[in-house]
């Protein structure tokens, strides 16, 4: 059983009775369910919304969904001071393997601009996406499908 089966299985009753309530969340008036609510889960219902709409999805259903997303979120981590990362290691992996992605084997100096790196930045990071990616490849041909 992998991790993320494990966790949904730690909350399974307590969650089947809050999905239950969430479900419920649409029938209850914009205004009259988030007038209370505190700032930053407000906030953090605004980022939500604005990515699933980025994503494609109506602005009226985003809406609807960042806010279950942020009563889930609310109840299972609400009333607790945790640190939120900034993002910057993501950013990077994502810049990473877009360089990787880009790279051509004669075009180091202009991604090194692109990017905002140096030249021997780059090398560094094509050297270690084809690191990870001779790692994938070694696992998906020992990877047992049967």
């Amino acid at each position: 059983m992998d991790s993320s089966q494990e966790n949904l299985d730690l909350f399974a009753d307590d969650h089947e009775s809050l999905g239950q309530l969430v479900d419920r969340l649409d029938q209850i008036p914009a205004a009259e369910l988030t007038a209370k609510w505190p700032k930053a889960l407000a906030e953090l219902v605004d980022v939500l919304a604005c990515e699933l709409g980025r994503s494609g999805m109506a602005a009226d259903k985003a809406l609807a969904q960042a806010r279950k997303l942020a009563l889930v979120q609310a109840h299972y981590m609400g009333g607790r001071a945790y640190y939120i990362p900034t993002g910057e290691h993501l950013k990077a992996a994502l810049r990473d393997r877009a360089i990787w992605d880009e790279f051509n084997g004669r075009n180091i100096d202009a991604l090194a601009r692109k990017h905002g790196l140096s030249v021997p930045q780059t090398y560094a990071v094509v050297a270690i996406q084809r690191q990870l990616v001779r790692k994938r490849m070694n696992l998906d041909l020992f990877d047992d499908k049967s």
